[in-house]
């Protein structure tokens, strides 16, 4: 009777409890796989490129295409140096020279590539060798900016030129350095270390990817190009 009524409506709630809990466990597990997935590292033009800013601009480092083989002195495009003087990269032709590519806010990757770039300067001997550093970030890295960071850097103008181009010009100078780059919606950008020596006529003689190169690999990089 009664009691045996009772006895069932105890067990459909406690069933209808399981049920729902079983719902909701199973809600959670699902949004947080969810999650896990959004957040996973994404493979973008420069590699690795989602995360945080420093973790992915390290991890890109060492990711790179292959070089084009154009000439950087071919590369036609109007660049600008630190001291806002209009340039094309003609006019590094007849002299051998270290490329590498940068952007000035930058607190991870380049500082480690400019300290590379320095302690090769202070290696290699006289005549000292001549550095070219690209900017990745046109749309921020004006001749004021590109001074200040050659400021904050000791780079000598002597020896240092910090260029910045236009935007169409960044896809051919990218593709003959074999530099992949990718922007992040923080305004990082990840991007290949590359440090590449260049002979008189823009050719690329060696290219060097990556955060680990040795300092004495730069220097018998540079001793080949300039004493072919």
């Amino acid at each position: 009777g009664g009691g045996a009524s009772m006895s069932r409506m105890a067990a459909l709630r406690l069933l209808f409890m399981l049920v729902m809990v079983g719902v909701l466990l199973a809600g959670r597990m699902g949004w947080m796989g969810g999650f896990a997935g959004r957040a996973g590292v994404a493979r973008g033009s420069a590699g690795m490129s989602s995360g945080s800013e420093g973790a992915s601009e390290e991890q890109a480092a060492a990711h790179a295409h292959a070089s084009s083989g154009a000439p950087l002195t071919q590369l036609t495009g109007r660049f600008r140096d630190a001291a806002g003087t209009e340039r094309t990269l003609a006019s590094l032709r007849g002299t051998p020279f270290i490329a590498s590519v940068l952007y000035t806010r930058c607190t991870t990757v380049c500082p480690r590539v400019v300290a590379a770039l320095k302690q090769l300067e202070r290696d290699a001997g006289q005549p000292a060798p001549h550095f070219v550093l690209f900017s990745l970030d046109p749309a921020h890295d004006t001749p004021e900016q590109l001074r200040a960071f050659a400021e904050a850097h000791a780079l000598d103008a002597a020896h240092w030129t910090l260029l910045v181009g236009e935007p169409a010009g960044l896809p051919p100078l990218a593709a003959a350095l074999g530099v992949a780059w990718q922007s992040g919606p923080d305004g990082g950008i990840a991007h290949s270390a590359v440090i590449a020596t260049v002979d008189s006529g823009g050719r690329i003689r060696e290219r060097r990817v990556g955060l680990s190169t040795r300092p004495d690999q730069l220097v018998e990089d540079w001793r080949a190009v300039r004493l072919p």
